[in-house]
């Protein structure tokens, strides 16, 4: 308000805002209002949907890199002396030359759980689910380096209690004893677990499962096969034909055939989802495609197929080869423990 005096009559009156002015300046201050509270909801939706990948890609990245590294030095034992000379009659003699020595180094099951995770040749159980498989891996620890420097733990970072070489063992070292991992990973609850075997002392029971990755919906493996060698180990070096398979193939043949021996390479895969309806602020519609991971070992060759999803979750597939690196001899019947 502002006071007027006329000079002319004496009169004194007041002059302010029209009505139409006001509207206006409240509606200027309520779209500005409006812009600033668009862009804090925007933002917020985009803080939320970067902190949900963050957690998928580092879950997946995680359990990946774990498995990956079990998955390499599957198999691996300490060479421990080479006086028996090669030649099939020394097969058995020719495997104790490494402090592995026993049981299987790699072992799965499809669409099941081993019965007993902490036998050193576990066995496959009745169907659970199809969208989860079972991985164990067996491999030689190390007594001496410290976990800071590179030890080599099991899968809940515990180093296995040593273990006697069995009966019959040729090699030079005949009285050491030697950490072996074995980590056993299955899906169960919508989470990837692991069972390792650390422990205080070989006598001492196995430690429960832990879980390593939530929000799991397919845990699916498959497994690169040398059928050249398998037909015929004594095949020319270099020459190889293999193929794709799945547990329940390899499990169905013959177990004096050794046919786990004969894996070269496994194939991972993974779907890990986000919490419900986190798609939304991302986009409006209801539904959207994803590559699962594939169901069988035609897919797995040729390509899962997209599906769709109706629940808003987001989610990611993490696909990956490793090659198991002590399979790198033409004759894996001489040389890897069955």
């Amino acid at each position: 308000m502002r006071t007027l005096r006329s000079f002319s009559t004496g009169k004194v009156s007041q002059a302010g805002r029209t009505l139409v002015e006001l509207m206006v300046s409240i509606t200027i201050g309520l779209a500005v209002t409006a812009a600033v509270a668009g862009m804090y909801v925007a933002s917020t939706r985009t803080a939320r949907v970067a902190s949900e990948l963050a957690g998928i890609a580092d879950g997946g990245q995680v359990a990946l890199q774990l498995i990956g590294n079990a998955i390499r030095q599957s198999g691996y034992g300490e060479i421990v002396g080479s006086e028996i000379a090669l030649g099939a009659a020394q097969v058995n003699a020719q495997r104790s030359q490494t402090l592995f020595a026993d049981g299987v180094s790699l072992i799965g099951c499809t669409g099941a759980r081993f019965v007993d995770d902490t036998a050193a040749a576990p066995v496959c159980g009745g169907a659970v689910d199809p969208n989860f498989d079972a991985l164990m891996v067996r491999f030689q620890g190390d007594t001496v380096i410290p976990p800071a420097q590179g030890r080599i733990d099991d899968c809940l970072g515990t180093l296995p209690p040593p273990e006697a070489l069995p009966v019959g063992h040729v090699g030079t070292v005949v009285t050491a004893d030697r950490p072996m991992v074995q980590n056993a990973y299955y899906g169960m609850g919508g989470a990837l677990w692991c069972r390792g075997n650390g422990r205080a002392n070989a006598a001492a029971p196995f430690v429960a499962a832990q879980q390593l990755v939530g929000n799991v919906e397919q845990f699916k493996v498959f497994y690169g096969f040398d059928d050249l060698r398998y037909a015929n180990p004594d095949a020319t070096p270099g020459a190889t034909v293999r193929s794709l398979r799945d547990a329940d193939f390899l499990n169905g043949l013959p177990a004096g055939t050794q046919p786990w021996d004969f894996v070269v390479s496994v194939h991972v895969c993974m779907v890990v989802r986000s919490s419900a309806d986190a798609s939304r602020d991302l986009t409006n519609a209801a539904a959207y495609t994803y590559q699962r991971c594939p169901t069988s070992a035609a897919e797995a060759a040729a390509g899962a197929p997209e599906v769709v999803a109706n629940d808003r979750a987001l989610r990611r597939t993490y696909t990956q080869v490793y090659t198991i690196r002590s399979r790198a001899t033409a004759n894996p019947r001489q040389f890897l423990p069955g």
